[in-house]
């Protein structure tokens, strides 16, 4: 008995750090354009000091909003006036997706 403590301790700790795993995000930017990548709805990253919220990925675009503004659904290969900042979806896999940011 004294061994499954262990173990199902092992388990708890494998299986949060498998659900944080889920979400990601990378950035790089140049001269005030930044290159965005967010794996996983439901984050919000900092980019140039504006927050920017991702909210749902499909295959027909994000819904993304910044800087408090309200909600927009951008899709793939278009660009959008969201709050402060523009917003270029370049591509989208799955729940990854990668934008452009001015």
């Amino acid at each position: 008995m004294k061994r499954a403590v262990p173990v199902l301790s092992v388990l708890a700790v494998g299986g949060v750090l498998l659900l944080s795993g889920c979400q990601s995000n990378t950035q790089r930017c140049t001269n005030g354009k930044c290159h965005v990548t967010v794996t996983g709805a439901g984050q919000t990253v900092e980019v140039n000091d504006v927050d920017v919220t991702v909210s749902q990925i499909s295959d027909r675009g994000m819904t993304v909003s910044a800087g408090g503004s309200a909600p927009a659904t951008i899709a793939n290969g278009e660009r959008s006036q969201v709050g402060p900042v523009t917003i270029k979806v370049t591509s989208i896999d799955g729940q990854k997706v990668k934008f452009d940011l001015e």
